[in-house]
């Protein structure tokens, strides 16, 4: 599925949602101003998961009618302490004369908390050069401040979060932009994602998804849009996968259709169904759901992939790079 063609399918559904259109009459709007150049392609952000974070909470001190709306995966990163303890910044620094006050990432103006009803609190990732003696860079993160009109919570990569400053005509340091993306050729169709299922012993089935091309953000933007869909991390050597009761697979008689969140819609659909070997059907069936895994491109090496052996061992010390995401997934249509 192209970045291009799910971006526009993304927004037809929002303008549907604000218009009361139909699917069709905001998709064919949304082609025909795409063609006038008014969606541009180095806007897109890659073909998996939502346009925008779902609200994972909120935070509703008795003060005020104010409402704290979090994005999906801050709470990971925070910890509820310190996600109370931003909302009692935003209660000190978010009125009018406030000493360091709270300014929207998305219009520079200032977030006045009297005189909002909602304030949403996102996060943006960066990465400091590697520690001594650490082989990875340490990750910080810092809480991004938006009106309810500007925008919905999300966890940005740096990048992201620049790219989309510019989009609105706000000043950047172009130097944080992510590398121009090369148009592509008519001869030169997108790459699919790669998909591996496997039965392992004593457990229920894994299905795996792993994009065919680089995030336009990198690993850090493809763990932000994770974290925003409200994926959780795993690592395999510490924890056993959750139960995302929130979240399902939808099957027929033609195999796998798409995997969805309750409340928010499909968070991927392939150009075709997938068809599970029957074994994997079969345990899928006992277990009544599977283990969805996702990583970035290049995280089991696709010369593997293609060769289905159903090797994921790489996948170990991805996870213990917080670059792995999933759990347990029910599945319906099975039956």
């Amino acid at each position: 599925m192209g970045a291009k063609n799910q971006a526009l399918k993304n927004a037809a559904r929002r303008r549907m949602a604000e218009t009361g259109q139909s699917y069709e009459a905001a998709l064919l709007d949304v082609r025909r101003e795409y063609e006038q150049g008014q969606h541009g392609d180095e806007d897109h952000q890659g073909p998996m998961g939502f346009d925008e974070a779902p609200s994972a909470d909120e935070y509703r001190p008795t003060a005020r009618a104010t409402a704290y709306i979090t994005a999906w995966g801050i709470e990971d990163l925070f910890g509820r302490d310190q996600m109370k303890q931003l909302v009692q910044h935003a209660e000190k620094h978010g009125v009018p004369g406030a000493y360091d006050p709270i300014t929207c990432h998305l219009c520079d103006e200032p977030v006045i908390v009297t005189q909002e009803k909602t304030v949403h609190i996102g996060l943006t990732l960066l990465q400091n050069m590697p520690s001594p003696g650490l082989p990875a860079p340490d990750e910080v993160t810092m809480p991004v401040w938006t009106h309810d009109s500007c925008g919905h919570p999300r966890v940005w990569a740096w990048s992201q979060l620049t790219l989309e400053r510019r989009r609105r005509g706000l000043p950047v340091d172009t130097a944080h932009l992510p590398a121009k993306q090369h148009r592509r050729g008519r001869t030169q169709p997108p790459v699919e994602d790669y998909y591996v299922f496997t039965v392992p012993e004593n457990s229920p089935p894994l299905f795996y998804l792993q994009p065919g091309e680089d995030h336009r953000h990198g690993p850090l933007g493809f763990r932000a849009d994770r974290l925003s869909d409200g994926l959780p991390t795993l690592d395999f050597s510490r924890e056993a996968p959750r139960a995302l009761g929130s979240w399902s697979i939808a099957a027929d008689r033609t195999g796998l259709l798409h995997i969805e969140r309750q409340g928010t819609g499909r968070w991927y659909q392939p150009p075709r169904p997938w068809s599970p070997p029957a074994d994997w059907l079969a345990a899928a069936h006992y277990h009544q759901g599977a283990i969805v895994l996702t990583a970035p491109a290049g995280s089991i090496p696709t010369a593997r992939l293609e060769a289905s052996t159903g090797d994921l061992s790489g996948l170990l010390p991805v996870g213990r790079r917080e670059q792995l995401f999933g759990g347990r997934m029910t599945i319906s249509g099975l039956s």
